[in-house]
């Protein structure tokens, strides 16, 4: 199962997104790029809501549209759920009505899950008598997400669905997402911007800029390359560390700042951190005349530090040398 975009352009005034990847359509694959990237156009147009300038996009074999035989599948036809940041539910419905009337619209061919068994789960099973306008956020972006699960499509599409949790409720959420992924085995694209979902949710990444998809692949490997680390805020310069290097993680990863790790130079014995990883120094770069990054190969991975020169000089690191990293819990 596959999801191609070949040579798609798309344009929306003066913005032109082009697009020219493929990805297992299984899994959690997320989206991430910096605000004004494309990410949003990206979903949009593999819903079917911007039309193709050229290109095509092909999902599981079937063509959704191409430019050139204008071959256009219609929204309802293609077999997407799309779950908006703003969450667009019906206002004059309760939360029952929205998912009747996605149940009804849903076609009869395709296995569903159970409307009271998906309200369960999204803990909405207390607010399906309430009207929309009475429910909060998070709330909304349950109900939104519940809706889309009732339509049984075969890939959903998930445009910033964490913005209107923080705290237990996103992480909750987040679990909530891989789990229904995984059980369904349903295909999931998630859009984000922040660094800690994409490590914590991505089997696959596709990352974005001014319009163009400039890496996609394994979490692993593309959350590695220099081309991710340009797209980072200076303080979210980091690594991706398998969350069964974690204790306690439950997700595909944790992303560790540079700034929360510590170096040594020699093993470190009686600290209080849980977090210790051996490895050797792979590279040492100047990031300004104030700090140091280095990169650490070690038994969790690539690890990225930074230091200060005069704690450079003072642990007498080198390319090629022993060094460990400690990382506080409260750190991750």
């Amino acid at each position: 199962m596959t999801l191609r975009l070949r040579e798609t352009v798309v344009r929306r005034g003066a913005f032109r997104l082009a697009a020219d990847l493929e990805v297992a359509a299984s899994g959690v694959t997320v989206v991430f790029g910096p605000s004004g990237s494309g990410k949003s156009s990206l979903l949009a147009t593999i819903a079917g809501l911007h039309r193709l300038e050229t290109g095509n996009v092909m999902l599981n074999e079937r063509v959704l549209e191409d430019a050139r035989s204008r071959k256009r599948l219609p929204v309802h036809a293609r077999g997407v759920g799309l779950v908006f940041q703003d969450a667009r539910l019906f206002p004059h419905l309760t939360v029952k009505g929205n998912l009747q009337y996605a149940e009804r619209r849903r076609p009869a061919a395709r296995n569903a899950p159970i409307v009271i068994e998906i309200a369960r789960r999204l803990e909405i099973e207390d607010l399906l008598d309430r009207p929309i306008r009475n429910l909060s956020g998070g709330e909304r972006s349950r109900v939104a997400l519940a809706r889309a699960l009732v339509s049984a499509p075969e890939l959903l599409l998930l445009d910033e669905p964490f913005a209107a949790l923080d705290g237990r409720r996103r992480r909750d959420f987040l679990r909530l997402l891989r789990d229904l992924s995984r059980e369904q085995s349903l295909p999931l694209l998630v859009v984000t911007h922040q660094i800690d979902d994409a490590a914590e949710m991505a089997n696959e990444i596709v990352a974005m800029r001014d319009g163009r998809v400039i890496a996609h692949g394994a979490a692993s490997h593309v959350m590695a390359q220099a081309e991710f680390a340009s797209l980072l805020d200076r303080r979210d310069l980091g690594a991706r560390v398998p969350a069964s290097r974690v204790a306690g993680a439950a997700a595909e990863g944790v992303w560790v700042r540079a700034d929360s790790v510590l170096l040594a130079s020699e093993q470190p014995r009686g600290i209080s951190a849980r977090h210790v990883w051996q490895g050797t120094v792979a590279k040492i770069m100047r990031e300004n005349e104030r700090d140091i990054v280095v990169s650490l190969a070690s038994e969790a991975g690539y690890i990225l530090s930074r230091i200060t020169p005069e704690a450079l000089a003072d642990l007498q690191l080198r390319e090629g040398a022993p060094a460990w990293a400690v990382v506080k819990a409260h750190a991750l």
